[in-house]
Parts: C-alpha cells; structure tokens; sequence
C-alpha cells in the first residue's frame, strides 16, 4: 500500500540520489601514509532485506565487491567483509589462470559433485605472494563459517582477484609504494561503496517490476497452464523469489516454472510437509579438511508429472539463462487434488525464497494475484538509506583523518 511514509521516502530518496549524482564531486583527500593502514572492502550486498529462520537477509543479493578497485600502499591490510546472505570467496587466481571450479566431479566410480577444497577452504598465507594461489575460503553467515578474510599486501603491483563461486564478481588491490600518497580515504570508499549499492537497488526495482506478472496459456483439455518465474536477474543483481510468490490453480491445471535468472541456479521442490533436504552434506576424512558434497537429492530431478500433494518432487538443478552447463530451464507440474502446498528452493530458501500453490475445485472462483513487483516502493526507501549514508560519509571525509 502506498502510505504516507512510503511517498515521503521515494521523494527523499530521488532527491538525496539526485544530488549526489548531480552535485559537485568532491575532490580526493591526498594523504602521506603515517603507517600500515588496514581498508574495508564489502563483499556482496542485498536489498529488501526480511527476517528469516536463519537471520536477515535480502530477497535481492548483489554479486558485487564495494569498492571493487582500491588503491593502498605496501605494508598495508585489506579486510574483506561479507555483507549478503548468499556466501562468497576472496580469490587470487595465478596469473594468466581462471580461478577453480567450485563444483568438481569426486572422481573415481562416484557421480557426485564436491565443493572444490581449493575454493572451500582458506588457501595461500596472511601476506599475499603473487606467485602463490590465495583464497579466503567460503565466506558465510552460515554459523561457525567465517565472514571476513583479512590479507596484507607488502609487494607493490595491480592484484586481481575474483569470487570463485560467483564468476562475475571481479575486483582488483592496487599496491603502490610504501610511503606514496594515498589517492582515496576509506570514508570515499565508502561513499562510492554505499552510492553504489543505492544504484544496485534502484536496477533491482526495475527487474522486479515485470518478474511477479501472471502468464497463462490453454492447456490439454479445457485446463490452464500458469508460468511461475523462478528468480529474476541480470547476472550481477538475483532476486531470491518465485513470481507470483502464491498462486491459486483449478484441480486439473499446468504450473510451469521458468529460470528467470541469467545466472544463478534454483529448484523447485515440494517436500510435503517432510525435512527439506540438505543441499551440501558434510563427511569429515581422517585428515585434512571434510568433503563437501552436494547433495545427489537437490540435484536430480525426483516425483513425476503430477502432483497429489504426498511424496518429494524436485526439478533437480535449474541453472540460469546464461550458464553454458547443459540442462533444463523449466519445470512443470500438473496439480489435481485441492489443497495449499508449499515449495522452496533448496539452495535458497534461507533467504525466503518459497511459494504456495493453492489448488481449489473444478468451477471454483480463482483471484490471480496482484501483478509487478513489491521493491519499487520498499527499494526507493533503501536507496534512501544508501543515498543518506553515501552523502554523510562524503561529507565526513573533509574531517576525518586517514584511518590506520
């Protein structure tokens, strides 16, 4: 609804973004290092932020590092923050080298896949070489799992690094001279960091606004087929959502699910009421680290054409538009007992991303739900929040020293 606060926040938030996009740039603080200094770099983002069973997180997640180029000097520290519900890595490939797959096959007469131990745990030392891989390891809100990496730089040069489980995520560490002038101060970072995550947010409404639309088409004998999206997003922006999150279906009727993201991959999965499956299952090893194995269930596809609401149904993994790996981008279900039932994706269901089908009688009424997306309002809010933050610390940076 569009209340009052709302129409008050989207005017705030235009015109806070308006005039620092619009405004007079501020011009870079010149500062001699004094010390080794350590900088914060973000790691991911989110928008639309809810509470759920495992703590707050974004429906929209940001595969992005904020800033993704920053400029200090030898001796310095970097330390990498995670800021989204969906786990991320610090990587440093070898030059000339791509970073590991996450996913690899066990090997052997196994058909599973693993988490790659070179991307899942830590890899490299605490003062980065560049003739050695470096990784932070799995980054994650998950409990125990670490959420910042912490690395120092002593050689100068041009570092790039990578997300290994998020290709698109490419960042770089500029090194100059001990002692050299440094050309930004963290609270500019961080002015860039907290205007970019406002431009994200304002990208993320306008994918949103079209994801949740109803799409029917006839089906076989006097039935209706309705298309559910599955996510939404532009390779760098994923919206962690079903659209229409709920829908309501005659007994007899079609639901198919369409991939609606360029790149990261979902399920649909129907437990019935029973425990979700766990995506990765954990087998510790005599020595060394424990195997990671993505769990054979979430994978393949399991139930058949029609769904009674009893037994497990998945599609197995649907991976995004974009993803040269082979396989299917949609999933259908015939629906033919009155019920509600709820589904999820495995992968992402901490992040809220589930949906109900409610299946009534053969003649029954069916209200399609309310069409477009639900950020449009809720986001401008949290450009506002992101504008204000940007503005503040923009104008804090004239006062503040150089941090170290």
């Amino acid at each position: 609804m569009r209340n009052l606060w709302q129409r008050l926040g989207s005017i705030v938030a235009i015109a806070v973004l308006a005039g620092i996009l619009a405004g007079p740039a501020v011009q870079p603080v010149l500062a001699a290092q004094t010390g080794p200094t350590t900088w914060t770099v973000l790691v991911g983002g989110e928008a639309q932020i809810s509470q759920q069973t495992d703590g707050p997180a974004g429906a929209w997640q940001f595969m992005r590092f904020y800033p993704e180029t920053i400029t200090i000097n030898a001796g310095d520290t970097v330390v990498w923050k995670l800021n989204s519900a969906e786990f991320h890595t610090v990587t440093f490939p070898l030059p000339g080298e791509k970073a590991p797959d996450f996913l690899v096959p066990e090997g052997g007469d196994s058909q599973r896949l693993i988490a790659n131990p070179l991307v899942a745990f830590p890899q490299g030392g605490a003062t980065y070489d560049p003739a050695v891989y470096t990784n932070s390891g799995l980054l994650s809100r998950a409990p125990g799992s670490p959420q910042e990496y912490k690395l120092a730089f002593d050689k100068p040069g041009n570092y790039a690094y990578v997300c290994a489980v998020h290709a698109m995520m490419k960042g770089h560490v500029i090194v100059q001279a001990a002692g050299a002038a440094y050309p930004k101060t963290q609270a500019q970072y961080d002015a860039e960091a907290q205007a970019q995550l406002a431009a994200d947010t304002a990208a993320a409404a306008k994918l949103e606004a079209g994801a949740s639309a109803v799409v029917t088409k006839p089906g076989p004998n006097g039935t209706t087929t309705y298309q559910v999206k599955i996510g939404a997003g532009d390779g760098t922006n994923a919206w962690m959502r079903f659209g229409p999150t709920d829908l309501t279906v005659h007994a007899g009727d079609t639901v198919e699910w369409v991939q609606n993201d360029a790149e990261t991959p979902h399920t649909v999965t129907l437990t019935s009421g029973q425990a979700e499956p766990k995506d990765i299952l954990v087998e510790p090893q005599a020595s060394g680290p424990p195997k990671l194995v993505f769990n054979p269930v979430v994978l393949a596809p399991a139930g058949g054409a029609t769904y009674s609401g009893t037994g497990y149904f998945n599609s197995g993994l649907l991976q995004g538009t974009q993803s040269p790996a082979p396989g299917p981008r949609t999933y259908s279900l015939v629906f033919d007992t009155p019920g509600t039932y709820e589904y999820i994706c495995v992968l992402h269901d901490g992040m809220g991303m589930s949906g109900h089908i409610t299946v009534v009688a053969q003649g029954a009424p069916v209200v399609l739900p309310v069409t477009g997306g639900s950020l449009p309002y809720g986001g401008l809010l949290a450009v506002a929040a992101f504008a204000v933050a940007a503005l503040s610390a923009g104008l804090r940076m004239r006062r503040q020293p150089v941090r170290s």
